[in-house]
């Protein structure tokens, strides 16, 4: 994991700096939604940075027409989503943020969200970061993710699909969804940032339990609300997904748990998920496709990281 040391003050201003960074790879039309959302917030005091993976030059510059103001840092080459975030990450950073947030390039945020993720985090001053509650884009009523739980060996979606109720924050069963994090720079100079030899999937899953094992607390604001296009970059059970999510949960399971938890992961991985998956896939006709997840499994217990090359 790269990590630089982190200057800055702490977030004591009244009106705190926020910068926001969003994740492009070569996705136009969802982005553009994302960067005016993000535009339509009713807190003043946020810098957008647009951090670019893109192979296809063209969508860059598209995106450059529509927003001509807005800072975009290209990279030479795709980092994915733990390379890519920790470059706005540490700009931010060495700009003097006291919050960033990180949004993928799919999500839509209610006016209000980062107001009320400010205000959740001053209010509880162990908590490392936040997220707001995130609903299915096709379906604003229900959630998709009020953060993880741990079940069955995996930190699985927690009170996905049940009906959205706006009542305050209350603190994730696990952890937190990497697609809207919200974060205290003081926390991240003492975490640091992702681990970028995960390249993409668990980044997030990574981060959090180590900011647990600090004594951080983390927090979903459960009276915030953002609208995901889920996996509108990537695709759902497309070969990337199905091997770094096979893949990077086995060595972030290696990394941060005693021999026995990760036994238990490695069991629970083959018995439960693998079935699922090949049900999935059967369902959709593209059974061959297990092939992907189970190289990434084999490449997890071989410690294998970085970006796969297909």
């Amino acid at each position: 994991m790269t990590a630089k040391i982190m200057q800055g003050s702490d977030d004591i201003s009244q009106n705190p700096s926020v910068f926001t960074v969003i994740l492009n790879f070569n996705n136009y039309s969802d982005t553009l939604e994302t960067i005016a959302s993000v535009y339509a917030s009713d807190y003043d005091a946020n810098t957008l940075i647009l951090i670019e993976n893109s192979t296809d030059e063209q969508i860059i510059q598209n995106i450059r027409l529509r927003f001509p103001s807005l800072e975009i840092i290209q990279n030479s080459e795709n980092l994915g989503y733990a390379g890519g975030n920790n470059v706005g990450v540490q700009e931010a950073i060495d700009r003097g943020a006291e919050y960033i947030f990180i949004l993928n390039n799919d999500v839509i945020l209610e006016k209000d969200v980062i107001t009320k993720c400010i205000d959740a985090l001053r209010r509880c001053p162990d908590c490392a970061a936040c997220q707001p509650v995130i609903s299915f884009d096709n379906d604003r009523k229900k959630i998709w993710s009020a953060g993880t739980q741990w079940f069955c060996g995996y930190p699985r979606l927690f009170l996905k699909g049940q009906s959205i109720i706006r009542n305050g924050a209350v603190k994730p069963l696990f952890g937190l969804v990497g697609c809207a994090i919200f974060f205290r720079v003081s926390a991240l100079r003492e975490v640091g940032l992702f681990d970028a030899s995960l390249f993409l999937m668990h980044e997030e899953t990574d981060w959090c339990i180590r900011a647990k094992q600090r004594n951080f607390s983390l927090l979903v604001i459960t009276s915030a609300v953002a609208y995901h296009k889920i996996s509108a970059t990537i695709g759902l059970l497309s070969r990337e997904y199905l091997y770094y999510v096979g893949r990077n949960w086995l060595l972030v399971g290696r990394k941060n748990y005693d021999i026995l938890n990760y036994g238990y992961i490695l069991v629970t991985e083959m018995t439960i998920r693998f079935p699922y998956y090949l049900y999935h896939l059967a369902k959709r006709g593209q059974i061959n496709q297990i092939k992907y997840y189970l190289t990434g499994i084999i490449d997890g217990i071989r410690c294998v990281s970085g970006k796969a090359d297909f």
